[in-house]
C-alpha cells in the first residue's frame, strides 16, 4: 500500500507539471507570434499555482486516480486575442497546437534520458522495465534496485503521463485543442453549431472518452517501449 501511495503522487507531481508545460508553451508560442495576452495574465511560467484548475489539477485526478493508472487532467485555458496575431487564422491555431506538441517533446526527451540511463548504469535495464510495470499498477518486487531507480519511475511518468494528455488534448471535441483547431476549419454557421453542444459532447466524453483515447494512446505507447527495449 505504501508504495501505491508512491505511484500515485508520483504520477499527480508529474500530470501537474505536464499541463503547466501545456499552458506555458500555449502562452510562449502566442506571445512570439505576436499576442502577448496571456504573457501579461503570468501564464507564460511553468509555476502550477498559475495554470491552476481546481476541477482539472485536483478533483477530477482524485476521483479517478485510485481506479486507475491513467488519469487525466487540465489546467485553465490559455486566453488568446486574436486581433493581436499577425496571421489570425494561422497564428491561433500554430499556438493551440505547441501545448500538445511540448507534450510530446517532453515525451521524447524523457525517452532520450532513460535509453542513455539504460546504457550508462548497470542493471537499469531492468529497473526501467520494473518501472514501466509499476506505473501501470501491476505489483512488482523493487529489492535491489539501483539508487537512481526514482528517476528512472520519474522520466517513465513523464513517457506516460505527456502521451497520455498529448493524445487527450488532440481529441476533437469543442472544450480541447483538437475542437479549436477542427473549428478553424469549419465553416462559421457549423462552427457555431458545434461549440454550442459542448455540454452533450461532455457528456459523451465521460462514458466514452477512454476508449477513444486508448484507440491511440495504445499504440503510441507501444512504439515508447519498443524504442526504449531496443535502442
Amino acid at each position: 500500500m505504501p508504495l501505491t501511495y508512491a505511484l500515485i503522487i508520483f504520477e499527480l507531481v508529474v500530470m501537474v507539471l505536464s499541463i503547466s508545460l501545456h499552458d506555458c508553451a500555449q502562452a510562449w508560442a502566442a506571445n512570439r507570434l505576436g499576442d502577448p495576452t496571456a504573457r501579461m495574465m503570468g501564464r507564460l511560467t511553468m509555476n502550477p499555482a498559475r495554470h491552476f484548475d481546481l476541477l482539472g489539477m485536483l478533483i477530477w485526478p482524485v476521483l479517478f486516480i485510485f481506479r486507475s493508472p491513467l488519469i487525466l487532467g487540465w489546467g485553465k485555458p490559455i486566453t488568446f486575442t486574436p486581433r493581436n496575431f499577425r496571421n489570425p487564422s494561422r497564428d491561433e491555431m500554430l499556438a493551440t497546437l505547441a501545448g500538445p506538441a511540448a507534450q510530446l517533446f517532453a515525451a521524447v526527451l524523457a525517452l532520450i534520458a532513460l535509453i542513455i540511463v539504460r546504457h550508462t548504469v548497470p542493471g537499469s535495464g531492468d529497473a526501467i522495465s520494473i518501472a514501466s510495470y509499476l506505473a501501470m499498477r501491476v505489483p512488482m518486487g523493487t529489492e535491489g534496485l539501483p539508487g537512481i531507480f526514482p528517476l528512472i519511475l520519474f522520466f517513465y511518468f513523464c513517457i506516460l503521463v505527456n502521451l497520455l494528455l498529448f493524445v487527450f488534448n488532440l481529441v476533437p471535441l469543442p472544450f480541447l485543442d483538437g475542437g479549436k483547431i477542427l473549428m478553424h476549419y469549419l465553416p462559421f454557421n457549423a462552427a457555431r453549431t458545434y461549440q454550442s453542444m459542448s455540454l452533450y459532447f461532455m457528456f459523451g466524453f465521460f462514458f466514452l472518452g477512454g476508449y477513444i483515447i486508448n484507440l491511440f494512446f495504445s499504440p503510441i505507447l507501444t512504439i515508447f517501449n519498443i524504442l526504449l527495449s531496443r535502442l
